[in-house]
């Protein structure tokens, strides 16, 4: 389904006044084009009464004043008088004083006319009946000529008004856009400068309600962030202690314990374990300082670190028939060596912990870490996700400038990280 472009509210008015000008243009010309045909008409008829009645004035002075009698205007002073051929053209039965009718006639000459008939009796009590005849190509040229003439200039006049009017309305929206231009500007500042308190009020209070609703939802996302840096902080300092003890201890019983002892290798995942955590403790610490500091980078060899996370956390698909494939790509890079192995680890064990049956794949390259394995059909994707190692993931990617994503369909999970475009922005001059 395809979306509209997206543009500004400004742009958008401007295409609209735009599109309604055009179409007032447009109606506006077709009203006079219909008005001057009305006008013409009109005209004519008008034109007709007038003959009728000078007719009449005259009769009334000198009732011996000859009718005219022509093929063009014909005068009678009753209706039995006019000739039965014409009067058969217009109607049946004597007419009243109203509009003159109105007809079209093939004449002797085979040329095409208009015929008009009028019954006036402003000055003559009998009344007195009127007759004219013009050549049809005349009065349409006559009334082509008008119309243009009619066209033409209500076209300058039209066109004279609709600048003005769209002007006027283009600064109207000008002025009704302004606060909220001035609302976008705010917000900007407001967006760069979150931890400031930005207060401006505007000449609209509608805008001034939108800022304060905005002012105050993001005052909740702030406190709530300080809120879980606060509690991300205490937790991670307060864990530090008892791991650092715990550390010590299982340093301690491997002294004591022989590499050969049954309890051995337990006591080896209890280490790692422990390591890991103090590792995923500093870098909570890391993600919980307002503006972190920059991440010390180390050279690392990605294959190899990888290979051993696998090792160590093979544990989780001991009993499933699953197996690794490390396609290793990579050189020695220098990357923030805590932070890329915490990643990576959270990923392997998401995906050892929910592979199905068969090979789980890793991919690595100097810039990028691919792992995908293979899932049931019937488990929801929903259950695939890792909860704090998922946002732990997220947050180290987007602190980073890495590029993280996540995906599932019906046969594979798949977690990409890629850090090229963050390390070649930072080597950029």
């Amino acid at each position: 389904m395809s979306q509209s472009p997206v543009r500004s509210l400004a742009a958008q008015s401007r295409r609209q006044l735009l599109l309604m000008a055009v179409a007032v243009f447009i109606g506006l010309l077709a009203l006079v084009t219909v008005f001057s045909f009305y006008q013409i008409s009109q005209a004519g008829k008008n034109y007709m009464r007038l003959d009728a009645i000078k007719l009449e004035q005259k009769l009334a002075a000198d009732p011996n004043y000859p009718l005219p009698q022509s093929d063009t205007v014909s005068a009678y002073r009753d209706w039995q008088a006019i000739p039965k051929s014409v009067r058969d053209l217009f109607s049946s039965k004597p007419i009243q004083p109203d509009d003159p009718i109105e007809i079209q006639r093939i004449n002797d000459s085979g040329t095409r006319e208009y015929g008009y008939l009028l019954y006036s009796d402003q000055h003559l009590s009998q009344g007195l009946y009127l007759v004219e005849f013009e050549a049809a190509e005349k009065i349409e040229a006559l009334a082509a000529m008008i119309v243009e003439r009619s066209l033409a200039d209500a076209s300058v006049l039209i066109a004279a008004f609709m600048l003005v009017l769209v002007t006027v309305i283009g600064l109207l929206f000008n002025n009704a856009l302004k606060p909220l231009k001035e609302l976008v500007a705010w917000s900007a500042r407001v967006k760069a400068h979150p931890d400031q308190a930005i207060n401006v009020r505007f000449s609209v209070r509608e805008v001034n309600q939108i800022a304060d609703h905005l002012m105050a939802s993001l005052q909740q996302v702030r406190e709530y962030n300080q809120r879980e840096q606060q509690f991300l902080k205490h937790a991670s300092h307060e864990l530090r202690t008892p791991l650092a003890i715990m550390q010590a201890s299982l340093d301690t019983l491997s002294l004591r314990i022989d590499d050969k002892d049954a309890s051995y290798p337990a006591l080896q995942r209890a280490s790692r374990a422990n390591i890991n955590m103090m590792a995923l403790s500093e870098s909570l610490l890391w993600l919980a300082r307002q503006h972190p500091d920059k991440a010390r980078q180390s050279k690392v060899d990605l294959g190899s670190l990888c290979a051993t996370l696998v090792d160590e956390l093979a544990y989780l698909a001991a009993h499933k028939p699953v197996t690794v494939h490390i396609d290793n790509q990579s050189d020695y890079i220098s990357i923030e060596r805590e932070l890329w192995r915490i990643a990576i680890a959270n990923l392997t064990r998401n995906a050892l912990t929910y592979s199905a049956s068969g090979v789980i794949e890793i991919k690595i390259t100097n810039g990028q870490f691919s792992i995908a394995n293979p899932i049931d059909s019937g488990v929801n994707e929903n259950q695939i996700g890792f909860g704090l190692g998922l946002q732990l993931v997220e947050r180290i990617a987007g602190q980073l400038n890495w590029h993280f994503e996540f995906q599932c369909d019906a046969q594979m999970a798949r977690a990409i990280i890629n850090w090229e475009a963050a390390h070649n922005l930072r080597d950029e001059p």
